[in-house]
C-alpha cells in the first residue's frame, strides 16, 4: 500500500513538472511572437477587456494574479477557481467616466476534481452623438460592447493548478459590429516555505488571446497582457495580505502594481493599492470590505486623470457545502471508496472516505458522502436480517383486516384462547342475578359462625372433615345465635 501511494505521488511530480514547463514554454514562445504584440498605445481594440473586474482586486491596486481566490479569478487568473471553497456569485457596478458604466455577472462552482466558472460583463457608453463627414450633427448613436466567459481549472498537486476560460466578445458602434473569441491561461502554485510566518502564492496569467476585432475592413489585435504575481498571506500570522503584480502588455510599457489588505475579526477589511498601469487609470486605489455570514460587500476607489474618479461595488454571496478540489492523490482514494460503494463493501468505503476526511476535516461534501455510505451499510444490514426471518411480516393491510376481522389474516400464527364474554342483561347491568344463594354457601373453617348455620343450611363434608381436625385444646364454640338468612347481618 506505501509503495503504491510512493509512486503514485512520483507519477503525480512528474506531470506536475510537464505540464508546468510546457506551459512556461508556451508562454515564452508566444511572448517572441512579433505578430502578437500591437506597436504602441491605441493600437489595440477590446476597451472592454481592459476594465479590471472585482472590487476587491482593483481596491488592492489591480495586483491580483497571485492571490485569486473568488469569483473574479475567472478574469484575473482562472487557475485560482481550484481554491475557492463554496459556490459563489457575484455582481459588480463600475461607474467610469461620463455616462460610461460597467455591469459584470460573476459565478463559480468548486468540485473535488475540477472548478466552474462563468461570467457577463456589459459596458455601455450611453448617447454618443454622431457627426457626419462634413462635421454636422447626425444624433445620437449607440455603442456597447460585452463579453460571455467561461472557464475550467483543475488542482494537479498540492500545490500547483492550471486554469483555462475562453470568451465571445462583441462590440457595436452605431450600424457597425464586431464579433471575436478570446482565450485566458492560468497558473497558480503555493510555495512550501514560509518566512515571516505566511503562505506564499505565485501567479501567472496570459490574457486575451485572439484574432481581434475587425470593422468593415480593418482588424485590430486585442489588448493582450501577461502578468507575473506573488502574494503573502498571512503575514506574522496576522490577518495581513500583500500583493505585487509585473505586468508586460502588447500596447505599452511593462509596469508594477502593488496591493495590501487588513482584516479586522474576518468582519471589516481595508485595502490600499497602487496600479501602475501607463494610461489614465494609474494611481491609488483604496478599498473597503464587509463580511457578514456568507454575504460579502466590497467597495473600491480611484482616480483617472483628468476624468475625475471611478468608484466600484461588488455584492457576493458563498452558499453550498465547502469543497476543497482534490490533487490526483486524492482524487484515486475517492474512485476507490466510490468503487467499493456500489459493490456494496461499504466499510472499506468508509474508511476511505474518513482517510479523505483527516487530509482536510472541512470538507462537508466528503463528509456526506460517508454518511450516506454509513446509512446505505445499515439499511442494507436491517433487509439482511428480515430476510432471514421465518415468519413473513404482514402488510400494513393485513394487519388491519386481521384486527377487525379475527382469523381473516391468512399468516396469522396464533390463535384467540380468550374466554367468550356473555352479553350484557340490560335489566341487571351490574350482574346480581349471577351472585351464589348465600344458603347454598359453606361457612369457612374457623369462622365465628360454624355451626350455628339455619337449619336448612348443612354443612359440606369438607368442612366436617376439617372441623374434626382441630386439635382437642381448641377453646368451645360460643353461643353465638343461629345466623338467619334474611338477617345475615345480625341486626
Amino acid at each position: 500500500m506505501n509503495q503504491r501511494i510512493k509512486n503514485a505521488k512520483l507519477k503525480i511530480k512528474n506531470k506536475a513538472r510537464f505540464l508546468a514547463l510546457n506551459f512556461a514554454f508556451f508562454i515564452f514562445n508566444f511572448s517572441l511572437t512579433p505578430a502578437v504584440w500591437a506597436s504602441g498605445p491605441g493600437t489595440t481594440t477590446g476597451e472592454l477587456l481592459k476594465i479590471p473586474l472585482g472590487a476587491r482586486a482593483i481596491g488592492m491596486g489591480e495586483a491580483y494574479t497571485a492571490l485569486s481566490d473568488d469569483s473574479s479569478s475567472l478574469y484575473w487568473n482562472p487557475a485560482g477557481m481550484s481554491f475557492v471553497t463554496q459556490k459563489e456569485a457575484s455582481f459588480m457596478h463600475s461607474s467610469l467616466i461620463e455616462s460610461v458604466h460597467l455591469e459584470q455577472l460573476s459565478f463559480v462552482a468548486p468540485g473535488d476534481s475540477y472548478a466552474f466558472g462563468t461570467n457577463l460583463s456589459y459596458l455601455g457608453y450611453g448617447d454618443i452623438s454622431g457627426y457626419d463627414n462634413s462635421g454636422n450633427a447626425t444624433g445620437n448613436v449607440s455603442a456597447y460592447s460585452y463579453l460571455l466567459n467561461g472557464g475550467i481549472s483543475r488542482l494537479i498537486n498540492d500545490s500547483l493548478s492550471l486554469g483555462l476560460s475562453a470568451g465571445l466578445l462583441h462590440e457595436t458602434l452605431d450600424q457597425d459590429a464586431a464579433n471575436t473569441f478570446e482565450v485566458n491561461g492560468g497558473a497558480l502554485y503555493q510555495l512550501s516555505a514560509h518566512p515571516f510566518g505566511a503562505n506564499y502564492n505565485l501567479g501567472l496569467s496570459v490574457q486575451n488571446l485572439g484574432p481581434g476585432l475587425k470593422f468593415v475592413s480593418d482588424r485590430d489585435p486585442l489588448p493582450r497582457k501577461i502578468n507575473f504575481g506573488i502574494a503573502a498571506l498571512g503575514i506574522k500570522e496576522k490577518p495581513i495580505n500583500m500583493t505585487a503584480d509585473v505586468t508586460v502588455p502588447n500596447d505599452n510599457n511593462t509596469y508594477v502594481s502593488l496591493g495590501s489588505e487588513y482584516w479586522f475579526h474576518e468582519i471589516i477589511a481595508l485595502r490600499l493599492g497602487y496600479a501602475g498601469a501607463n494610461n489614465e487609470g494609474k494611481g491609488l486605489r483604496v478599498g473597503l470590505g464587509l463580511k457578514y455570514a456568507n454575504f460579502l460587500f466590497d467597495y473600491a476607489y480611484g482616480g483617472f486623470g483628468d476624468f475625475g474618479a471611478m468608484q466600484r461595488i461588488s455584492l457576493a454571496m458563498r452558499f453550498g457545502e465547502k469543497v476543497k478540489q482534490m490533487n490526483n492523490e486524492e482524487r484515486a482514494i475517492l474512485k476507490e471508496a466510490k468503487a467499493s460503494e456500489r459493490q456494496g463493501a461499504y466499510i472499506p468505503a468508509i474508511l476511505a472516505y474518513n482517510e479523505l476526511l483527516d487530509k482536510d476535516p472541512a470538507n462537508d461534501h466528503v463528509l456526506h458522502m460517508m454518511i450516506n455510505a454509513h446509512d446505505h451499510m445499515v439499511k442494507n444490514e436491517v433487509r439482511e436480517e428480515v430476510a432471514k426471518k421465518t415468519v413473513p411480516i404482514p402488510s400494513p393491510e393485513e394487519a388491519a383486516t386481521a384486527d377487525l376481522v379475527p382469523d381473516a389474516n391468512p399468516n396469522a400464527t396464533a390463535q384467540n384462547t380468550s374466554p367468550a364474554v356473555e352479553p350484557m342483561n340490560p335489566s341487571d347491568p351490574m350482574g346480581y342475578s349471577k351472585l351464589p344463594d348465600v344458603n347454598t354457601l359453606d361457612v369457612a373453617v374457623g369462622s365465628p359462625f360454624k355451626g350455628t348455620l339455619s337449619p336448612n343450611v348443612a354443612a359440606s363434608p369438607a368442612a366436617t372433615t376439617a372441623s374434626s381436625a382441630l386439635p382437642a385444646n381448641d377453646p368451645p364454640a360460643s353461643n353465638t345465635p343461629a345466623l338467619s338468612p334474611s338477617d345475615i347481618y345480625g341486626n
